[in-house]
């Protein structure tokens, strides 16, 4: 199960990078790129806070890979797919910074039809699992904490953002869905 566990992440580690920094499209309108750095500086320092202290470190290499690693994966697993199925929703329309295509439409189809963000959904339980998975008070608190503050905090930019770009449409659309699970 432990081999399980790093390849979710090295899978989950893959797919980011690959939609944060190399997947390239043409868009309309560019929304919002502060948000994105703000995002970027708290995840960073949650996984920073996260596995600097050395009692976790000591813990993460002598434990045996129990019960709560075996959930904590199920749960990262989870948040990973989640996401996944997330941005192969999205297609060419998914992108790092909060964008207007250039067909100007908002996607309702999918995972979208009950969740209004849930590749940032996906994230948030993937950083669960990883917080189950560490069972160290303070490193689990770290790496839970940090990116569900800096997922909810884009969602809200997000959403201001969209209300402003299609007003009367995005607020029936808010109204018949949740923002997370």
């Amino acid at each position: 199960m432990k081999l399980a566990f790093w390849l979710i992440v090295f899978a989950w580690w893959i797919m980011d990078f690959y939609v944060l920094v190399l997947k390239r499209n043409e868009y309309h309108k560019v929304l919002d790129k502060k948000s994105k750095f703000i995002m970027t500086v708290l995840i960073s320092l949650g996984v920073i806070l996260a596995i600097s202290p050395e009692s976790f470190r000591n813990t993460w290499r002598s434990r045996e890979f129990g019960f709560y690693q075996i959930l904590g994966t199920i749960v990262l697993c989870f948040g990973v797919i989640l996401r996944f199925i997330a941005i192969l929703t999205l297609g060419k329309n998914f992108s790092a910074d909060i964008v207007v295509a250039k067909e100007r439409k908002l996607v309702y189809k999918g995972i979208y039809r009950y969740i209004r963000h849930p590749s940032y959904t996906g994230e948030i339980i993937s950083f669960l699992g990883l917080a189950i998975v560490f069972q160290h008070v303070p490193s689990s608190i770290f790496i839970f904490v940090f990116p569900a503050i800096a997922f909810v905090h884009r969602a809200l930019v997000e959403e201001k953002k969209l209300m402003e770009e299609f007003g009367e449409e995005y607020l029936n659309y808010r109204r018949r869905t949740r923002m997370f699970i």
